[in-house]
């Protein structure tokens, strides 16, 4: 069975059981699978709706708009990753965000730790219980899709705990804070949500430095990025 076909089939059980949970994961498997890294981002729900597909979202470039604040962000880091070694100016990436979208978001996989709609500001608290409800999904996800990296966008407790209990992770830190981890040859990188008030460019530039220094600390990890 593809990935598209594993995905639609479990998004179609919990839907039984739900009908509000929001499809997420895949936009595009064959986008996916031939990036040069398989990325998959990790946030915390989405804000609004009920029983809509956030994969069918995406694999459009988000909102039919120049702006789409978390999305825009996640297509300037997807796209950042992607050029490695060469490093792009902010001038190349601060505009042009939709066409951006369109282009970077379909080679992407996101997940929810959360299957149904908050609000603009999520509870936390909230968020990790259902984290953990959805442990055996989360699981089932991240063995479907494989991917060389996983980002936590704030997301970082509640993943592990889900989809590592009882395990001992050794975390680890890049010289400037960025918590990271490997596990099975995973990179697993604690990073800030995309929509966090900070500017756009300290949370790209913080990102990409991390990537490229957690690459040269692993002897042979993503060689063709580095």
């Amino acid at each position: 069975m593809t990935m598209t076909g594993a995905q639609a089939k479990l998004f179609t059980k919990l839907r039984t059981l739900d009908p509000g949970v929001i499809e997420d994961g895949l936009p595009n498997e064959t986008e996916y699978l031939s990036a040069a890294t398989r990325i998959m981002y990790v946030l915390k729900e989405v804000n609004g709706g009920s029983g809509w597909s956030l994969c069918e979202h995406l694999r459009h470039g988000g909102r039919q708009q120049e702006h789409d604040a978390t999305w825009d962000n996640i297509a300037r880091w997807t796209q950042g990753i992607f050029s490695l070694p060469k490093e792009l100016s902010w001038e190349q990436l601060e505009h042009d965000c939709r066409t951006r979208r369109e282009q970077m978001l379909p080679k992407i996989c996101a997940v929810n730790v959360k299957k149904t709609s908050g609000s603009y500001v999520s509870n936390g608290k909230e968020v990790y219980t259902e984290a953990l409800n959805n442990a055996g999904i989360l699981k089932q996800q991240l063995d479907l899709y494989q991917p060389d990296f996983v980002i936590c966008c704030g997301t970082e407790h509640a993943f592990v705990d889900a989809c590592f209990p009882g395990e001992s992770i050794e975390w680890k830190m890049t010289t400037r804070g960025i918590g990271y981890f490997v596990h099975d040859k995973r990179l697993v990188i604690s990073f800030s949500h995309p929509a966090a008030r900070v500017k756009d460019c300290y949370l790209y530039y913080a990102l990409l430095d991390a990537v490229r220094e957690i690459g040269h600390s692993i002897p042979g990890f993503c060689k063709s990025l580095l």
